[in-house]
């Protein structure tokens, strides 16, 4: 039976796998079952394949038989940036349920091609360290972690396992198609590498990920997700953005480069996110284009605290939902 990664975070927890009916996850689905760990299930059905429906349909069965519950989603069709739409409407997806469910572990099924195929990709675009990292480790992303049980396992050691197990699965075709340049990558460099590179591959990737710093991301309910942190890099610059729904250029992350050795400063990027630095601090935050008007006090509280001017319009909106002292707290232990 192939070896699953972070058993003891998923043991006695509320868990929920992200499903699709492919090789990956009905594998994941099996082997959490094997060790014993419980879990519901979600699956999002993007309307493109004629293939979709019977994966909703399999994943529903599988959770009737098994009296798991079966989370469906329904996006609208997407005809242009599959990848890249279909993934944010995953995760959104994803995250309503954790927020209105309470789960604390959303299990995804990426294994170590996957990782792998994004270094190789973002390597040879000219990426962040942070960036190259990919899904390699745990993340904690609201107040759940994402968990990636198979992540040292190759893919065909994941078909070898289905094949003993005879367990069906559905075969992606567009894995094949050569127009998506992940496929050109797995094709011609990731999987001839890890033919014969596996075990240094994945210590590689599993180091690289131990040694990056990262950002933590605060996410308070009714509030968009925002960073802080003490002194840091364009790289963590660069993720605590992704948290908040922008990816940063290489000329924005040449900007920030030459910002940061200024003791402050204050910059709008892609007029959806404020970086602002402040007394040694970070603050990356969702930009109000309208900046309200504060109240005296509260104006003097922001101004003792040393809160930029930007991030100031984002505590008055945590104020007008009653979660101001939830952000102050944090505020407070960085």
């Amino acid at each position: 039976m192939l070896r699953l990664e972070f058993l003891e975070i998923l043991k006695g927890r509320r868990n929920l796998l992200g499903f699709s009916g492919g090789v990956d996850s009905t594998a994941l689905y099996f082997l959490l079952q094997q060790h014993g760990i419980m879990f519901d299930v979600a699956i999002v059905d993007y309307g493109v394949r004629k293939q979709s429906s019977l994966e909703v349909n399999r994943a529903k069965a599988l959770c009737f038989w098994d009296k798991k519950r079966c989370f469906i989603g329904h996006s609208e069709p997407i005809f242009a940036d599959f990848e890249h739409r279909a993934r944010k409407a995953r995760y959104v997806f994803f995250e309503e349920i954790i927020s209105t469910q309470g789960y604390q572990n959303l299990i995804l099924a990426h294994q170590l091609n996957d990782a792998f195929e994004w270094f190789l990709m973002q390597f040879c675009k000219g990426s962040s360290l942070l960036k190259m990292q990919g899904c390699y480790k745990r993340q904690g992303i609201l107040d759940y972690l994402v968990v990636r049980p198979l992540i040292k396992s190759t893919r065909m050691e994941i078909l070898k396992y289905l094949e003993s197990e005879k367990i069906f699965y559905f075969e992606d075709f567009s894995n094949l198609d050569s127009k998506f340049l992940r496929n050109t990558f797995r094709k011609n460099f990731s999987n001839p590498l890890l033919t014969h590179f596996k075990n240094g591959i994945a210590f590689s990737l599993e180091k690289l990920g131990s040694e990056i710093v990262d950002v933590e991301l605060f996410r308070i309910p009714s509030l968009e997700p925002f960073c802080i942190f003490r002194e840091g890099g364009v790289e963590q610059i660069d993720r605590a953005c992704k948290h908040c729904g922008i990816l940063l250029s290489r000329a924005q992350r040449e900007i920030l480069e030459k910002m940061l050795k200024s003791n402050s400063f204050s910059v709008v990027l892609q007029h959806k996110v404020s970086v602002e630095k402040s007394e040694g601090r970070i603050f990356v935050a969702p930009f109000k284009v309208h900046l309200v008007a504060i109240p005296k006090e509260f104006k003097e509280k922001y101004r003792k605290l040393k809160i930029p001017k930007r991030f100031r319009s984002f505590l008055e909106s945590a104020r007008e939902k009653g979660r101001l002292e939830a952000v102050l707290s944090i505020l407070k232990e960085i």
